[in-house]
């Protein structure tokens, strides 16, 4: 793992500003509302998370905010995987601000003289909300280590899951196969409550050892996951049909290279896309009691940029996601509701979404508002 070591002194302003930005090593958002420790992960961590992964039974631990130096490493390329959770939507802190959701992140890297390069990953939540892993993550290139060539790097890493996982009411374990820049490691996941931990051992040739070194680091933090102590070689082959991943819930429309431009939830829902659509660009549905619910998608032109447009619509209600404003407004009349959102997209387009559903069916109605409140889009303009 690279370092570099800055000396406060010998810096400038917009530096130091700089690397404020890109190193943290206790990073607490901005709150927003108050935080309320659960008891049981208190007394586990001790109320301190970088305190807490200190226990860990490794040496060499990388001061990066000592007295008057400022380090920072390509950690983030070496682990591409540490510290990236989702919920059932979306990554945590991607899409939406994660003043709400993540309360405080912390990590501890080590050059340990036996193992090499590891890095301990912990993260307390606002609240108790179940947590996945990818099976694929992706870290672009860093210029400090790279040089300007750098940022079109990719650095990406994989997952697999073993027979070691479980789902418990108190708690949700399991240990990974993890591959990231021609290097193997067995990856430990474990959430209680409010505490995401994560933590690797990298495979040195003997995976005995490797998996014996997650029971030390398991005993050492008092986590005393049974899983993890009970785990044997044989628990370790790689799953062909994996369950624990986070399942993507959106579908994407209007491609363009390399990717499609719009992402919707629809994922898991009764709604079916027409394969030629019968009004606007793409048209869903399906039938309930009341009537078809149903939306259709429409790309617009206007003469407007995005601070206008968002000005224009200002007094309609809104959703905010994505770095993006949607808004929408509802007209219900014999007993049938119809809606129209819309967003501002780029280069003086904006998107469209024309909806309807039975004015009494009120999964119908959260199935729909899950739809445009979720509009993802990708924007490249800014």
């Amino acid at each position: 793992m690279k370092r570099t070591i800055f000396k406060s002194g010998h810096c400038t302003m917009v530096m130091l500003l700089t690397l404020i930005l890109l190193v943290s090593c206790d990073r607490q958002t901005r709150t927003t509302k108050d935080f309320v420790w659960d008891e049981d992960v208190k007394e586990l961590t001790g109320g301190s998370l970088h305190t807490w992964l200190q226990k860990a039974p490794f040496d060499n631990e990388l001061d990066r905010h000592g007295d008057g130096v400022v380090m920072i490493t390509n950690a983030s390329q070496v682990f591409p995987f540490m510290g990236r959770y989702y919920n059932a939507v979306e990554e945590l802190g991607r899409y939406y601000s994660d003043d709400t959701v993540i309360f405080q992140e912390t990590e501890i890297l080590f050059q340990d003289s036996l193992w090499g390069d590891l890095l301990l990953h912990a993260t307390l939540l606002y609240d108790d909300q179940e947590v996945f892993l990818s099976d694929s993550y992706y870290e672009m290139g860093s210029p400090l280590f790279g040089g300007v060539e750098a940022v079109t790097d990719m650095h990406e890493s994989s997952l697999s899951e073993t027979a070691v996982v479980a789902k418990h009411p108190g708690y949700k374990t399991g240990i990974y196969w993890a591959w990231a820049n021609y290097q193997h490691y067995l990856l430990g996941f474990y959430q209680q409550g409010q505490l995401v931990f994560e933590t690797v051992v990298p495979l040195r040739g003997d995976t005995l050892a490797t998996l014996d070194k997650l029971k030390e680091i398991n005993q050492k933090l008092g986590l005393n996951i049974p899983e993890w102590e009970n785990a044997r070689i044989a628990d370790l082959q790689r799953v062909e049909q994996p369950k624990t991943f986070w399942q993507d819930p959106f579908v994407g429309i209007y491609p363009s290279m390399p990717t499609d431009d719009v992402y919707l939830k629809t994922k898991d829902t009764p709604f079916v896309q027409d394969d030629k659509a019968r009004k606007g660009d793409y048209y869903f549905s399906y039938p309930s009691e009341g009537g078809d619910v149903f939306f259709y998608t429409m790309m617009q032109q206007t003469e407007l940029n995005m601070e206008d447009f968002n000005k224009a619509n200002k007094k309609m209600a809104k959703y905010q996601y994505s770095n993006h404003d949607i808004f929408y407004e509802e007209h219900p009349g014999n007993g049938y509701v119809n809606g129209l959102a819309k967003t501002y997209f780029k280069g003086n387009r904006y998107l469209e979404i024309h909806f309807g559903y039975p004015e009494k069916d009120r999964e119908a109605k959260q199935r729909m508002h899950d739809v445009i409140r979720y509009v993802k889009m990708l924007n490249y303009e800014g």
